[in-house]
């Protein structure tokens, strides 16, 4: 239940033909290969890369071969070399965004109808490729490159360690983890080596099944599985650890606010959340009557909800505010128009 579209600022893109595939049209390159990114070391960073799987790592994070140059152009040791700085960053000066977060049962049962149906459609057209939009990832290509799909939920689990570490919080305090929107378990497979116990909860039964086979395939005993829906988003509680990353954003902003809500509810005593989600997008409104009135699309659609409606639920709930990060790069390729945050919350013990 995640993927890493882009869109131009805005409402989200307009409805595509009922017809319309649910898979990417063809583009003028072919994707990015291994021998891509060798040589995008040797250009950007006159050296060769450190092994096979972060060049793997890199291309599981670069579905085109603009998003792999900006990925190096913008990288730490790029840029310490000399080399010119960065796109701006969305403006300071950027105005407020109008975007409702409440909705009435009846219109969320719509709004999760809507969403539900896309994710069971491409979770049987094209599961891995919805969750990291990589044209290697598709149903044709998938069988040589499975491993690199898995091998990048690595990537997932070493971003928990390193901020749960900052904040002096060791992993084994955390026995419970709930993963949200964990598609195939691309990362659910890797979180369940680092807590004792691991539920992956996604709202395509497509994407779920996918998941049980990799992971009895592994032998893995120590994951459960659970199919979102509106009476039951979520496990029943209570949690330590909740993790959602590039799955939120394909939420309505009232459909967010609900799954935020249920997550920090069940957090224990001493629980953390680590969550992203866009908090602005140039030009973006959201009215609940609007979005129900239009005619449902078969895409990805990014939505947004503001900073401000993320810290009054964190409030509500009684929990701490630990760490705000901004990675606007997860979401587009134009940090000038969106912003994206990673938030790291914990209910105090």
């Amino acid at each position: 239940m995640s993927g890493l579209p882009d869109g131009k600022a805005g409402a989200p893109p307009a409805p595509e033909p009922a017809a319309a595939s649910l898979r990417p049209r063809k583009r003028s390159l072919p994707a990015p290969g291994l021998d891509d990114v060798r040589a995008a070391y040797r250009l950007f960073l006159n050296r060769e890369p450190e092994n096979d799987g972060v060049m793997e790592r890199h291309l599981a994070a670069s579905p085109s071969f603009e998003m792999l140059s900006r990925r190096f152009a913008r990288s730490a040791e790029f840029l310490a070399s000399g080399a010119p700085p960065p796109p701006p960053l969305l403006p300071l000066t950027a105005g407020p965004l109008e975007a409702e977060v409440t909705a009435d049962p009846e219109q969320m049962a719509v709004m999760l109808a809507r969403t539900g149906h896309y994710w069971e459609s491409i979770g049987a057209e094209a599961p891995h490729w919805s969750v990291l939009t990589n044209e290697r990832f598709l149903p044709e290509r998938i069988d040589e490159t499975k491993n690199a799909f898995y091998g990048s939920g690595r990537d997932d689990v070493a971003l928990i360690e390193a901020l749960l570490a900052r904040q002096r919080i060791a992993p084994a305090a955390l026995p419970r983890c709930v993963e949200f929107g964990c598609g195939v378990g691309r990362v659910t497979l890797m979180l369940g080596k680092l807590f004792r116990q691991v539920t992956g909860c996604d709202i395509s039964a497509p994407h779920l099944e996918l998941a049980r086979q990799e992971a009895a395939a592994r032998g893995m005993t120590n994951l459960a599985w659970h199919r979102s829906s509106l009476a039951a988003p979520m496990p029943p509680g209570p949690w330590d650890f909740w993790y959602s990353r590039i799955v939120l954003q394909h939420n309505p902003p009232p459909v967010m606010a609900m799954l935020l809500r249920q997550a920090f509810a069940g957090l224990a005593p001493g629980g953390v959340a680590i969550f992203q989600l866009p908090t602005h997008w140039l030009g973006y409104r959201f009215r609940t009557a609007e979005y129900l009135a239009e005619t449902a699309r078969p895409g990805m659609e990014m939505h947004v909800m503001p900073q401000s409606s993320v810290f009054a639920l964190a409030a509500e709930a009684g929990l701490q505010v630990l760490e705000v990060r901004e990675d606007s790069h997860v979401v587009s390729k134009n940090p000038s128009s969106w912003l994206s945050n990673l938030f790291v919350l914990r209910r105090p013990l």
